[in-house]
């Protein structure tokens, strides 16, 4: 009787094994190639589950994962500070870092490092990934500036991300390394920075475009599976305290990543579950459903005008009348935010082959995230509905930008006809075409 209960239960473990990885499955080949941010505080350095996390990043990598680990320090420089019996004064979330205390801060950051680098160095040359292409490199990446004087505290050594070295991070990343951040940056002088672990996250992943960018959180959050960026700043609103990590998540999600998620480092193997399961574990944000991008209709022509009159009014563009516009508006596109124009496009049919991508208009405060390549995409679409088979474009001010995005120099004289007619010489714009594919 005994055996055949072991029997059985065998069986359900095998069924459950082979369940996941046909469930997981797609989602390797959906990863495979892409950039994640993973960031933790000091805090996860020092849980039991730290090295199966550890053991579980090794496991992304050799999935063919690019990963960025960016870890916090904040939990160790008190602990030193404590035994040394110096003062840990943090302000508005900041610490104020004095000469001492940035000695110790470079001194603990210094240590955890070497910690990650020989805990993954270990996990990435043991079995069952032993990998002699994958590596794990920390290295001075990070540019950072003085927090300077703020709500009338000196903050000293305490500072704020300026730029990273994405050239030198995304070549790291081609050849199969893990990349390793500290919160640790410096300025052009040499002089050193203690900066929060979410700010370099959050900037890092921006700047490189990272696919994901992962938190892995000690603190519990009862949230639901996924949140759009309107209801996470819309429960923030009411409650700003409950959950500090929430606000870091938003100004990621704000300043152009796509995706950020949130896990619980008490869950053994949250990351793998999270990214390799069709429910998941934890909680996913996302920047969609903020922003709406649709066809434009007659009562989107003042948010319109509102949005391209500053660029008509410096010649960048054609000045269109309001009764020109409300003609023309089922040519148009546009994407709102939070019930504002924030971008628009046209797309005016040439010939049966040839659609004129024109007035691509983003507004000047939202133009990170890609919402011009969103755009782009959303008229495309369109085009290939509309059996078109190459777009073009006129412009005198963005040159390399269509060109970074598939577009090619042409000649006046490979216009369409109907468009050649219409080509001011006066103005002189370049043209662009891109084949649809």
């Amino acid at each position: 009787m005994l055996m055949q209960q072991t029997t059985i239960s065998n069986t359900q473990n095998h069924h459950s094994r082979i369940n996941f990885f046909r469930e997981a499955a797609p989602y390797i080949h959906l990863h495979r190639g892409k950039t994640f941010v993973i960031a933790f505080p000091g805090e996860i350095i020092e849980e039991p589950l730290f090295n199966d996390i550890i053991r579980d990043i090794a496991i992304l990598s050799a999935l063919g994962v690019h990963i960025i680990i960016v870890h916090g320090a904040r939990l160790q420089i008190n602990l030193h500070l404590q035994q040394l019996g110096y003062p840990s004064d943090i302000i508005n979330d900041l610490r104020v870092t004095n000469a001492s205390t940035l000695k110790i801060v470079k001194e603990t950051i210094g240590a955890l490092r070497v910690e990650i680098e020989n805990r993954l160095g270990h996990v990435l040359n043991s079995p069952p990934i032993i990998n002699d292409e994958l590596g794990v490199l920390s290295g001075n990446f990070i540019t950072a500036k003085p927090v300077g004087v703020f709500q009338g505290v000196d903050y000293q050594y305490t500072g704020k991300v300026r730029k990273i070295n994405t050239s030198l991070i995304q070549s790291l990343l081609n050849q199969e390394n893990i990349v390793l951040l500290s919160s640790l940056g410096f300025s052009p002088t040499g002089k050193a920075y203690n900066l929060r672990y979410e700010d370099v996250a959050s900037f890092t992943a921006m700047q490189i475009q990272a696919d994901k960018l992962i938190f892995i959180s000690p603190t519990h959050y009862e949230l639901a599976r996924e949140i759009n960026l309107y209801d996470l700043e819309t429960s923030m609103q009411q409650d700003t305290k409950k959950y500090p990590l929430l606000n870091d998540i938003a100004n990621a999600l704000n300043q152009g990543v796509k995706r950020v998620h949130l896990i619980s480092d008490k869950q053994n193997g949250g990351l793998l579950l999270e990214l390799y399961t069709r429910d998941g574990i934890g909680t996913m944000f996302t920047a969609s459903l903020y922003d709406e991008i649709r066809l434009a209709n007659i009562d989107d022509v003042s948010g319109i005008i509102a949005l391209i009159t500053p660029l008509e009014e410096k010649g960048i563009l054609i000045k269109r009348s309001r009764e020109q516009l409300e003609l023309e508006i089922n040519n148009f596109s546009i994407t709102k935010r939070d019930g504002k124009v924030v971008g628009c496009a046209a797309l005016y049919e040439m010939d049966q082959q040839t659609g004129e991508l024109a007035c691509l208009v983003i507004h000047p405060h939202y133009r990170t995230g890609g919402r011009g390549d969103d755009l782009i995409k959303f008229i495309t679409n369109i085009a290939k509905k509309k059996q078109l088979q190459r777009l073009l474009v006129l412009t005198t001010q963005s040159i390399d930008w269509f060109k970074e995005r598939g577009f090619s120099i042409g000649k006046v004289d490979d216009l369409p006809e109907k468009k050649k007619a219409l080509y001011n010489f006066q103005r002189n714009s370049k043209v662009l075409f891109k084949q649809i594919s």
